[in-house]
């Protein structure tokens, strides 16, 4: 069954509402022009960071959430700073006819937010020492969705990606990757925003198109990944679902959180989100 949603200016108030109006970004910032745009990330670098390369987490932020604190972002750079990680925050920006601050069903007519990704990563690689092989990808809402761009589009650069509560268009207008990307999606069943169990339409988005069930996007990278294994187990609030035994040594692992919404959910099973999406994505590297 298929279900409208409301428009994306609605989607963007929801955002910040489902974001709990975070403060402003306090990380220090870099601006880049790419392709005649005006971009900015911030990032974040350990205090007591080593002289051998370092892995970098890159986050994709919600609709709405530009010029904002990541969801759970201390705890994030808490882990960082244990971990000797850089973070990076690139901020999104709505382009032309877009009712999204992030490109999706990426062509070679609408590059501008994978071209920036790119220049961004080349940039904190020529400031700080970056490893190249173990460069990750987190989304939330919207950056969930564009991290399935950065999946099909950056596979040779990204080592993994983790998101939530986001999807991917039905129709992907360019998804063949010559490298696999491992997975890890999180979602909340009672999610009132992007739905689990229904595909839903973009109101005036059309190059988008219709959205993906999660169910059926689960499908999709399982299959592309030729995913001979399944395992599920159980808790009094997840599913753990993991598609494994995939070509390439990929994987595609689900939390389904049990009455969950589309707020980031502070822990899974217990354990800090950080932590959980963490502990996936230092798993792989190129």
């Amino acid at each position: 069954m298929k279900i409208s949603v409301m428009d994306w200016g609605l989607m963007a108030i929801f955002g910040v509402l489902a974001m709990g109006c975070f403060p402003p970004q306090h990380l220090p910032a870099h601006d880049l022009q790419v392709e005649g745009l005006d971009r900015r990330y911030h990032v974040f670098i350990p205090e007591a960071a080593p002289a051998q390369p370092m892995p970098l987490v890159v986050f994709f932020h919600g609709g709405g959430g530009a010029g904002q604190v990541f969801p759970s972002q201390q705890a994030f750079e808490d882990l960082a700073q244990t971990e000797n990680v850089i973070l990076a925050f690139p901020q999104g920006l709505r382009v032309g006819d877009n009712e999204g601050e992030w490109q999706l069903n990426t062509r070679p007519s609408s590059r501008h937010d994978i071209d920036f990704v790119v220049a961004m990563i080349n940039d904190i690689s020529s400031r700080h020492p970056v490893n190249p092989t173990r460069i990750y990808g987190v989304g939330y809402s919207l950056g969930s969705m564009f991290a399935y761009e950065v999946a099909c589009q950056l596979a040779d650069r990204f080592a993994a990606i983790a998101s939530f509560a986001g999807t991917m268009p039905l129709s992907p207008a360019n998804c063949a990757p010559a490298r696999f990307v491992p997975i890890l999606h999180v979602h909340g069943d009672a999610d009132g925003i992007i739905a689990y169990n229904n595909t839903w339409q973009w109101k005036s988005w059309d190059e988008v198109g219709t959205m993906m069930d999660i169910r059926s996007l689960l499908h999709f990278w399982k299959t592309k990944y030729a995913c001979q294994g399944n395992r599920e187990s159980s808790s009094p609030t997840t599913e753990y679902t993991v598609h494994d035994a995939c070509k390439q040594n990929a994987t595609v692992e689900h939390y389904r959180l049990k009455n969950g919404d589309h707020g980031w959910p502070d822990s899974i099973n217990g354990r800090p989100t950080s932590e959980v999406m963490w502990s996936f994505l230092k798993r792989f590297a190129l």
